[in-house]
């Protein structure tokens, strides 16, 4: 079989007709609901929320209460006029100052949407991996379909140079060297197949699917793409989900420092006590009692500064962040417009090596040709054919990772 356009190669890219088709844009979203690495991150985020429950909660009272008794000479009975037994109970409640609830509740929040925000950078830098397990599953399909066709190609070739050789237009050497070049054709298609069934399995583990139920859909060229490298910059300081975080990191930061303002502020505790005296234990007596520490010399001056400080690495990788988003930008971009050429360059030598085994085959079939010739056309087919493959996976990843660098959504509609 032989291919005449570009369009006609990716004809033989379909996937098994059983099961539903796994397009790119179902596995992103079968990958984020059920990818045992996004789950954990998942849960991870969502541990935050405690923090905010306990934030919420005021201090707990303190109870306490004893019984003396110093009538040593009563063996410690309590019914003596002189003995100077008592009991007591006491209730103590600490009343914080300087808004440490309100502080807490806000620095539990703003750690809330920080821990949602780390998952989504989680989810952006699991995206990789999936892009490539996905585009290399359907590298293999592609190069398992031509080296299938290539093959039968190669046995109807190998028909018409067994009639040659018994009609005496074919030397036996000549044949034997095309056969043992079918050899390669076979080892093509099972080295197409183990790497097929191989990267098949570690896709499936990523969308937590069974392998039998993974049914790809055919490669197609990507769609254009053609947003400048400032807009996508801007894009990716602006919405790309670890410069997110880094704002959202100082947001907490400061959060902190005012939480360690508002400790350096001592809590008030009242008191009530009730107390009862042998030997009637009648006629009890109430009392109240303040209590606060004198802030003299730990002012919570250390914690403080630290937080301070935090707040300042804080602004530094920020800094850093949206430096790095900038030049990972302008990275894929580079690599993106580079795989555009290379496909360009592979479309062309392609369509030029198809034409030329053709015309090595014809010759073949109808006069004569070298069979090192036909044979050298033949390697130089397969070669770009499978550099052709290679480019327009290739080209899906560059995109792909330029979008994930850039901030933006992998599909169009961002239903994940």
């Amino acid at each position: 079989m032989y291919l005449s356009r570009l369009s006609t190669l990716l004809l033989f890219m379909v996937p098994n007709l059983f099961g539903a088709t796994l397009t790119i844009e179902t596995a992103i979203n079968q990958f984020v609901k059920n990818n045992f690495d996004l789950q954990i991150a998942r849960q991870e985020a969502d541990k935050s929320k405690a923090d905010l429950t306990t934030a919420q909660l005021h201090p707990n009272p303190i109870l306490s209460g004893s019984y003396n008794s110093l009538d040593v000479m009563h063996h410690l009975s309590d019914t003596s006029a002189a003995s100077a037994a008592s009991t007591i109970l006491h209730i103590d409640y600490p009343i914080e100052l300087g808004g440490k609830r309100a502080h807490r509740i806000e620095t539990a929040n703003e750690g809330i949407s920080y821990a949602n925000v780390l998952f989504e950078e989680t989810k952006r830098k699991q995206f990789f991996t999936l892009i490539n397990a996905y585009y290399q599953v359907q590298a293999d399909e592609a190069d398992l379909t031509n080296a299938i066709a290539n093959s039968h190609d190669f046995r109807d070739l190998l028909v018409i140079a067994q009639a040659k050789l018994d009609h005496g237009f074919l030397s036996q050497m000549d044949f034997e060297k095309l056969q043992l070049q079918a050899i390669d054709y076979e080892n093509d298609v099972n080295a197409y197949k183990a790497a097929l069934s191989s990267d098949m399995e570690a896709l499936a583990f990523l969308l937590s699917m069974n392998v039998k139920d993974v049914t790809l859909s055919p490669l197609v060229l990507p769609e254009d793409f053609s947003k400048s490298v400032d807009e996508l910059i801007l894009n990716a300081q602006q919405n790309r989900s670890d410069c997110l975080a880094a704002q959202q990191n100082i947001k907490v930061a400061n959060a902190s420092v005012e939480l360690e303002k508002a400790n350096s502020i001592p809590d008030l505790t009242l008191g009530i006590e009730m107390e009862n005296y042998a030997p009637t234990y009648s006629n009890p007596l109430v009392g109240i009692s303040v209590a606060i520490p004198l802030p003299i010399y730990d002012r919570n001056q250390g914690a403080i500064q630290k937080a301070r400080i935090t707040t300042l690495q804080a602004a530094t990788q920020k800094s850093k962040i949206l430096y790095q988003a900038a030049s990972e930008v302008r990275q894929a971009y580079i690599h993106y417009q580079s795989q555009l050429d290379i496909y360009a360059s592979m479309q062309r030598g392609f369509e030029s090596a198809r034409k030329l085994k053709e015309k090595q085959e014809k010759i073949f079939a109808f006069k004569g040709i070298s069979i090192l010739e036909l044979l050298d056309a033949q390697k130089s087919y397969r070669e770009y054919q499978t550099n052709m493959t290679k480019s327009i996976v290739e080209l899906h990843i560059a995109l792909a990772n330029l979008k994930l660098y850039s901030g933006l959504p992998l599909i169009d509609s961002k239903g994940y």
